[in-house]
């Protein structure tokens, strides 16, 4: 009996430097991406900042990026909580037993519908961005990853 105890300590034990070890690990979080708030947002790739830096943006031009984004935010919301649900339904049928491969193939086609969708109004949002650009900016986005699909 003793000894069982002495195994359990040593397992939890274990467990919580493993579990620590993790959470300290972690990176820092970096605070809300708060739509409508430029101070919270972080952009694509978190480079809004730079980005608006990088290529000189005038003030009018970063004030219909930032409409440009919140609208984006507000069209998708719906789209993203639908994603968020549908993820969840997928992964909860990965995990049961009884779950068969034609439910799992078509749990999965439509969280990937869902994906093109947003996927698709990300990009038109990205088009839009890009005529508020002038000629020479667009030239600069080449040099940025976050436009080369590295994010």
């Amino acid at each position: 009996m003793k000894n069982m105890k002495k195994w359990y300590v040593g397992v939890a034990v274990v467990f919580l430097l493993g579990l620590a070890t993790v959470v300290l690990a972690a990176p820092p979080d970096p605070g809300p991406a708060v739509p409508g708030s430029t101070a919270g947002y972080r952009g694509p790739a978190g480079q809004h900042h730079r980005f608006a830096s990088y290529l000189n943006l005038s003030q009018e031009q970063r004030d219909k990026m930032r409409d440009l984004r919140n609208r984006y935010w507000t069209d998708t919301h719906d789209l993203r909580y639908e994603i968020l649900q549908k993820r969840l339904e997928v992964e909860k049928l990965f995990t049961d037993p009884k779950a068969d491969d034609a439910t799992l193939l078509a749990k999965q086609k439509e969280l990937n519908a869902l994906r093109l969708t947003l996927m698709d109004k990300k990009a038109q949002m990205k088009i839009e961005w890009r005529k508020i650009l002038t000629p020479e900016q667009i030239q600069k986005l080449d040099k940025m990853s976050m436009f080369r699909g590295k994010q």
